[in-house]
């Protein structure tokens, strides 16, 4: 009999439930353990197929916090290769100005625009190009790991970059877009069901077709390109922001995500929040440091922090230290209609910036 509960021990120990709780026991101590700051002098580009690729998060990255991002940049000599793959990337570009090709659309860009591959039947053909080679063309993506398997993302390389071989530079085929960015997008909405007494009034699956309809009515007048230099500023609680992408904005092609520029000024610091976590930061400019829970990570130009996913959330603030105002991304999921803003943590700003709180005082 105790021999058989020693093998009933052994069976419970290697039981699918119990290598599920040792798996997401690794992935709490990953968030505890693993790395929030990634140096930008830390990194090289890596020479690929596609082009001159730096990566700070990705699925083969393992010493992260964050490891459901693949984040990117792309260092574009002349051009990049041409490949096809699902949309749902995110692009901001850094420096330069340059032009991307996307199913045969050319769209021009420069430093502090935002490219947005649109999710659609088929995926995307692109490629890159750099419009004066003698100056620096970069940009960095955003790409996230748990929407590409629901999209069924895959990339498939049609041509290498010619930076590889030294061959001359390609000229695309495709025809400028020459109309502005701005877009304006219908608003219906598909009514909500608020009460269980009007299933038995309403037909839910033509529901989802209406749905279909107005998403693919709004993804033909969306904008995939956004110009960072024509967005207006606000001061909120939390500081002094630009928003590119937000749960309230319907004219972008890509709705899977926040984007957003922040400045803090000389001597300044953002407010104080509260957040559920898996946030991605891109230094810009300046330098500083970042608080979390307590915990001081310094930084400085270029590099990338990130908050890590905790039972609890994090509270956390951007500090100036430098002699020049700091500029930088911040970037998270949308998933504010299904899981809620508040998320498992709460949402709230703790103590203003000291901008707004001057402001509000008045």
């Amino acid at each position: 009999m105790e021999r058989v509960r020693t093998r009933d021990r052994e069976a419970i120990q290697n039981s699918t439930y119990e290598q599920g709780v040792k798996y997401y026991q690794a992935w709490v101590d990953r968030q505890k353990s693993g790395k929030l700051l990634i140096r930008f002098d830390d990194l090289e580009y890596q020479q690929s197929r596609q082009g001159f690729l730096k990566f700070y998060l990705s699925p083969v990255i393992h010493d992260t916090a964050l490891n459901t991002w693949a984040v990117f940049e792309h260092l574009i000599k002349r051009q990049s290769g041409r490949h096809q793959h699902q949309g749902g990337i995110i692009i901001y570009v850094i420096e330069g100005e340059g032009a991307t090709e996307v199913d045969g659309q050319i769209l021009d860009w420069t430093a502090g625009d935002l490219l947005l591959l649109p999710i659609q039947p088929g995926g995307v053909t692109h490629q890159h190009w750099n419009k004066d080679p003698s100056k620096g063309c970069r940009w960095i993506a955003f790409r996230d790991l748990l929407i590409s398997p629901y999209i069924a993302n895959s990339i498939d390389q049609i041509s290498e970059t010619p930076d590889n071989a030294g061959d001359a530079t390609t000229q695309s085929s495709g025809k400028h877009v020459t109309t502005g960015w701005k877009a304006s997008v219908g608003g219906e909405q598909v009514s909500l069901i608020t009460h269980p007494d009007q299933l038995a009034t309403e037909n839910m699956y033509d529901k989802l077709i209406q749905l279909r309809d107005i998403q693919l009515a709004r993804q033909k007048q969306a904008t995939w390109m956004i110009r960072g230099n024509e967005l207006p500023w606000e001061l909120n609680a939390h500081g002094k922001m630009q928003w590119y992408l937000h749960p309230c904005i319907a004219y972008s092609a890509v709705q899977t995500h926040v984007f957003y520029r922040q400045e803090i000024a000389v001597g300044s610091r953002s407010g104080l929040q509260r957040h559920g976590g898996d946030i991605i930061f891109k230094i810009l400019e300046g330098e500083g440091y970042t608080e979390v829970d307590g915990v001081r990570y310094e930084w400085k130009k270029f590099d990338v922090m990130t908050l890590p996913l905790l039972r609890d959330g994090v509270v956390f603030r951007h500090v100036n230290t430098g002699a020049v105002p700091v500029l930088f991304l911040g970037m998270e999921r949308n998933l504010v209609h299904t899981v809620g803003v508040a998320r498992h943590a709460g949402f709230e700003e703790i103590q203003p910036c000291p901008e707004y709180r001057e402001r509000q005082s008045r």
